[in-house]
């Protein structure tokens, strides 16, 4: 049984967990004073021994999560063993999510110290939130596919019963037929939106990442759409180095800046010339920050920004669209590891920022 082992090698047990245990461990007294402490807090907050024993441990926190530990640690005083997580630094390290226990150390059935144990789950917070992430945009998903499906194919169907009951030869009946195309073409284009999200999600964590020069899909697009600009008077003003490569995927990056430009075409203002300025600035030495910005007939993002990049919203009724694109857009940046932030205001035009590695 464990309790026959003798008390030296129990110590010599604890100690060697204590030593090399990735999680943090700290042994504390009353005052939150710091008495022993193991390697892997030392390696997190890059202080040696000698000047972290005696310190108070509230000089490694930030002060929005000191009044917390000190109820924690009166509680653990009080015999009980306490567990909380929280979002902190310790020391000079970045933010972490941390899964908290103190564990009162008892002699002579009084509390003494109290070990305190801080588990790194970052990762798995993380992990829970793309979950529930997916799980949110899967239920919207499934919504608005199964409300876009169910709107044509209820009235293709009224339509056959109204044909059924038609003399073929009547001009009722030739423009029921005509409605019926009609219907059953939204039909078919739904089904169509469907493969092209699938296809993306399918492909989610398998796309080809690679060194993509920028400049060379920027101004394929812009050269593939040179009628559509020259017909509105647009004019693309793009200012991206050659030299300037980004980690994606070409048939993505083509595609986001696709459905950006026919946007910006589309939505374009009646007051004024349609002008669309790209440019690119490296950020930290690390990532690119890619800025998309049009002077069109913009948003209202305090009324439509979180519905921006949802499925099959459309903020210009008034023009015909499907509110596709802009979904895509997130989509594709997102699947090649970006990010995409958009501001806006009404007639003043729009500004997309993605930032890719």
């Amino acid at each position: 049984m464990e309790n026959d082992f003798p008390s030296p090698a129990r110590d010599i047990r604890f100690r060697s967990l204590f030593e090399t245990t990735p999680e943090l461990i700290l042994y504390q007294n009353e005052e939150s004073i710091i008495l022993d402490a193991n390697p892997a807090f030392l390696m997190l907050v890059q202080e040696p021994k000698e000047n972290v024993i005696n310190r108070n441990y509230n000089e490694f926190l930030s002060e929005d999560v000191q009044l917390l530990y000190k109820e924690k640690l009166i509680e653990a005083f009080t015999g009980k063993t306490v567990r909380f997580d929280l979002y902190t630094p310790q020391g000079n390290s970045a933010p972490r999510h941390w899964d908290v226990v103190k564990i009162p150390v008892m002699e002579n059935e009084k509390v003494v110290g109290v070990h305190m144990i801080a588990r790194d789950i970052t990762e798995k917070m993380q992990a829970q939130q793309e979950i529930l992430e997916k799980n949110k945009d899967l239920q919207q998903f499934t919504y608005v596919v199964s409300h876009n499906l169910r709107s044509p194919l209820t009235n293709a169907l009224g339509l056959v019963e109204v044909l059924e009951i038609l003399d073929p030869g009547s001009s009722d009946f030739e423009s029921t037929l005509t409605y019926l195309g009609t219907s059953l073409r939204q039909l078919d284009q739904v089904v169509r939106d469907i493969n092209t999200i699938l296809s993306i999600r399918d492909k989610e964590g398998l796309v080809q990442i690679e060194s993509v020069p920028l400049a060379q899909v920027v101004q394929q697009v812009v050269q593939n759409f040179q009628e559509a600009l020259n017909e509105c008077g647009g004019t693309p003003r793009v200012a991206i180095p050659e030299g300037i490569q980004v980690l994606g995927n070409r048939a993505y990056l083509y595609s986001i800046f696709s459905n950006l430009l026919s946007n910006a075409i589309k939505f374009r203002s009646e007051q004024r010339p349609l002008q669309v300025d790209l440019t690119v600035a490296v950020k930290d030495g690390q990532y690119k920050e890619i800025s998309f910005a049009d002077n069109g007939s913009g948003v209202d993002l305090d009324k439509a920004g979180a519905d921006m990049f949802k499925l099959y919203k459309r903020f210009h009724p008034q023009l015909s669209g499907r509110g596709l694109g802009l979904y895509l857009v997130k989509a594709h940046v997102e699947s090649i590891g970006g990010q995409i932030e958009v501001s806006s205001r009404p007639n003043e035009g729009t500004v997309f920022k993605i930032s890719l590695h």
